[in-house]
């Protein structure tokens, strides 16, 4: 299977900081940041419509030792209600934080949670980081990013409502394989399921680092693909089929530590996908492109 990827546009966030994660709901994204005080809502032409206030701490972004460090977020459908669940890296006891917010935002204020029972659960690996996570039918999935220290992506297989009966839920774990030559090792940054194909959009980073804490030279970013995932979700290794360098693509890609990644449309074998990328200089840069699958079945 191949994947020809074209960028359409791309825009510098210079306001908003370390953009981590993007969700795309009725016509609108929803950004955060791993080190920002808000959420950032955008049009679908990245025109800024909204901003919603997480945490109060006085600088534009949060001092590394206090932050949160919101990673990945995921849109749950509760009910009637969609929410937006947006989950700390738990690299550190700060950080074992989510926020639940509804969608949209309106005049609702943050819920915060702690999902510190469900990590604690999560023993067989040997360093926590979780950078991303997607709602796959009735599975959750998240992923546990590696490093040059750890150099092993883990997928965690759960439930969407993990969160509520961390103690009793169910949980596998599996290890990712990419059977593909990458610059240095490559961890998950986020992860991103494709309902109508029932594939799991895997976004990859590499970073010279050797733990789950400290920031790295930031070197290329790929976008992998696993199809029929539902299939696979039972605890045994799970194999990319196949994967594109980012920087390839397009020039606009190199050095960007792309975060986020989401899907906003499907017309017929094209994928049209929002990215968000962190350049740990304290601004955003956003990436929309046309994902061409050819021999997905």
């Amino acid at each position: 299977m191949k994947a020809i990827i074209t960028l359409l546009k791309t825009l510098l966030l210079s306001h908003f900081p370390s953009g981590s994660a993007i969700n795309y709901y009725d016509g609108h994204l929803y950004i955060i940041g791993d080190d920002a005080n808000q959420l950032l809502v955008l049009d679908s032409n990245y025109h800024e419509v909204n901003t919603v206030t997480l945490f109060h701490y006085e600088e534009k972004r949060i001092p590394k030792a206090k932050k949160p460090d919101l990673e990945t977020a995921v849109i749950l459908n509760t009910g009637q209600q969609k929410r937006l669940l947006a989950l700390g890296s738990a690299a550190t006891k700060e950080r074992e934080t989510g926020v639940l917010l509804p969608l949209p935002p309106r005049d609702s204020k943050p819920v915060y949670i702690s999902y510190a029972p469900f990590i604690k659960r999560l023993q067989q690996i040997p360093e926590i980081n979780i950078e991303g996570a997607t709602v796959a039918g009735e599975h959750f999935i998240l992923a546990n990013r590696g490093n040059d220290g750890h150099p092993v992506n883990q997928l965690v297989i759960t439930t969407p409502d993990f969160w509520e009966r961390q103690e009793e839920v169910p949980v596998s774990v599996s290890k990712l394989i990419i059977p593909f030559p990458t610059h240095g090792f490559a961890g998950v940054s986020e992860l991103c399921y494709v309902e109508q194909e029932d594939a799991l959009l895997v976004l990859l980073s590499s970073e010279a680092t050797s733990n789950a804490y400290d920031d790295g030279a930031i070197g290329d970013s790929y976008l992998g693909w696993v199809k029929h995932i539902s299939r696979q979700l039972n605890g045994a290794d799970i194999q990319l089929d196949g994967i594109v360098n980012l920087s390839d693509i397009d020039p606009a890609f190199k050095g960007e530590k792309m975060e986020g990644v989401c899907l906003s449309a499907i017309k017929g074998n094209e994928w049209y996908l929002h990215l968000v990328a962190d350049n740990d200089q304290g601004a955003s840069r956003l990436f929309y492109v046309k994902m061409v699958m050819e021999g997905l079945h």
